[in-house]
């Protein structure tokens, strides 16, 4: 008897999701480093995540003004 249980069949991500969880991320992720090393007292290595923070955070503005959702 051959009777398996398979799962329902996943949707792939959109690219939107995808990019936009990665822009979430980076803001996230750059702004909180960015912060940690300026507390740490290494400010050179944190400007790099400060640009990341940054460029990630026009990115969702830019995404915000050009593609509005109609909800």
């Amino acid at each position: 008897m051959d009777d398996f249980r398979t799962a329902p069949p996943r949707t792939a991500l959109s690219h939107d999701k995808i990019v936009n969880r990665s822009l979430w991320a980076g803001f996230a992720g750059g702004a909180i480093l960015n912060a940690f090393l300026h507390v740490v007292g290494l400010g050179l290595l944190a400007i790099p995540f400060g640009i990341l923070a940054l460029a990630s955070g026009i990115g969702l503005v830019l995404r915000a003004v050009v593609r509005p959702r109609h909800r």
